[in-house]
């Protein structure tokens, strides 16, 4: 016989088993209702527009069929056709300027079939936009006459699109310049789908779907590639280059110019390096140059590209150098290379150590640092074809003393001389102990063979004063090597006269 706990506890368990199902069947019985409200409400909302519809613009919310085609039928009386263009270009035309009439709705039925009724709870929170065909009526000469009017349609006044193109900036570097849409339409297209929005009663239509837009845009990759390419090398800007007696600095500006853009990538151009390497040659080149010289009487004169002194650029190497630092991104000073180079970068690479001799004036004078330290009358070449002085730059050659100058057996002379500074082949710069005169005219019937005599008193002070290596500056009025005598060694003194002297 069991317990009074055992039956009670038995009497329990049977309890918690009848409330659970019947919880269990409250809980299917609602589910079973919910279905059921559910179904009901799918199959009132296929005869029934789900909220959030429009129909060519026209809120259908919760209408039926019947209803919405009436209230399509309806637009006409208060219709307005929105015309938007580019640039925020607005027009409206009123239903009534054209004789709008709504004659058939009936198309509407389509929207509704569209409806997937049986997923209307996701429908009650999303809007739902249907197009559909209406049937309309108006004075088709009227709208066209506004089309006519309309200014966004004016051919004349559009803006053509202008695509996104990379332009260089102050600093050389490239920028991107932003496309302009414009506001050209393609006024045929953009006047059919007006009409299309009048024939549908549609409350709005964009022409923008008609305009021609650009074809190149700002985030276009082959511009952000290119542009990058470019700026890369503007690192270098900066970049600078002794060049002569002056410094040539490739700040950006330069730098772009050097660049080359074939509209895929950029490159910098060897072509336009070399030339300005021709650029630096034409400023800086005093080798076989000309070049303005401060002459000691307080004038200044052109001196004759002839000569071998100076600088005179290696405009290959020094390309290949530049190129090369440009492209490794390098800045700092760097010098450029030569060919020839003189031995100061001040004064056209004459520096303060030079020697200056004019034919006019028949003189000579040896600067040291840029002071005079001794001038002198000389003789200079006698005017005659291959006895002249030749005008120009030179470099000192040697310093000698105790020298036999000329050939008795080939120059017909010998002439011994205590100092001896060749500049110009068998030019230079000697003492004459068989003069007693120096300056004057003497030069004009009784010159040297090319040489620049000096006096004997101060040819030590030129010859220590003086640096292998270092400048003779020659210049004067030019002189006709063909007027002299033939067959003599004496010159047309009188056109000498003339020329230099004024016939005095």
């Amino acid at each position: 016989m069991r317990s009074s706990t055992a039956r009670n506890q038995g009497k329990q368990n049977i309890e918690d088993r009848i409330a659970v199902v019947r919880r269990q069947r409250i809980l299917i019985g609602i589910a079973a209702a919910l279905v059921v409200l559910y179904l009901v409400i799918a199959v009132h909302y296929a005869f029934h527009f789900e909220p959030k519809s429009f129909v060519n613009g026209i809120d259908v919310s919760g209408m039926s069929l019947k209803e919405a085609k009436q209230k399509l039928l309806e637009v006409a009386d208060g219709y307005t056709l929105t015309v938007l263009g580019p640039e925020n270009q607005e027009e409206t035309i009123d239903g009534g300027e054209i004789g709008l009439v709504i004659k058939d709705a009936s198309n509407a039925k389509l929207c509704l079939k569209a409806q997937p009724s049986l997923s209307w709870l996701r429908a009650m929170f999303r809007e739902k936009r249907y197009r559909v065909d209406l049937q309309t009526g108006f004075d088709e000469s009227a709208l066209l006459s506004r089309l006519d009017a309309m200014p966004m349609l004016q051919e004349e006044d559009m803006e053509a699109p202008e695509d996104a193109y990379l332009s260089v900036s102050e600093d050389g570097s490239y920028v991107i310049v932003p496309e302009k849409t414009g506001t050209m339409l393609r006024t045929g297209e953009a006047r059919d789908l007006i009409m299309d929005a009048a024939l549908n009663a549609r409350p709005e239509v964009d022409l923008t779907a008609a305009q021609d837009l650009p074809s190149v845009y700002r985030d276009d990759a082959n511009l952000i590639t290119r542009r990058d390419e470019w700026n890369a090398f503007m690192v270098s800007a900066g970049l600078t280059y002794r060049v002569g007696d002056t410094e040539e600095v490739l700040d950006g500006p330069v730098i772009a110019s050097l660049l080359s853009d074939d509209g895929e990538h950029v490159e910098l151009s060897y072509a336009k390096t070399a030339d300005l390497m021709s650029e630096w040659k034409d400023r800086h080149d005093t080798y076989s140059s000309s070049f303005e010289f401060q002459t000691s009487y307080g004038g200044t004169v052109m001196i004759e590209p002839y000569g071998d002194y100076g600088f005179e650029l290696d405009e290959e190497d020094t390309c290949r150098d530049v190129m090369e630092k440009i492209t490794s991104h390098s800045t700092g000073v760097y010098d450029a290379s030569y060919f020839h180079e003189a031995p100061y970068n001040t004064n056209h690479g004459l520096g303060g150590n030079y020697v200056e001799v004019s034919i006019d004036y028949q003189h000579l004078w040896v600067y040291k640092d840029g002071v005079c330290v001794c001038d002198t009358d000389v003789v200079t070449g006698m005017p005659k074809f291959g006895s002249v002085t030749y005008h120009g730059c030179y470099a000192i050659k040697k310093k000698e003393t105790e020298v036999v100058l000329g050939d008795l057996d080939v120059e017909g002379y010998e002439s011994p001389v205590s100092y001896w500074l060749p500049f110009n082949s068998g030019e230079g710069i000697h003492d004459a102990p068989w003069r007693d005169y120096f300056g004057g005219k003497i030069w004009l019937s009784n010159g040297s063979h090319g040489c620049v005599n000096a006096p004997d008193w101060c040819m030590d002070d030129i010859f220590n004063n003086v640096e292998v290596g270092e400048a003779v500056v020659v210049y004067g009025k030019e002189y006709d090597e063909s007027v002299y005598q033939a067959g003599s060694k004496t010159v047309n003194e009188n056109y000498y006269y003339d020329v230099y002297y004024g016939g005095e």
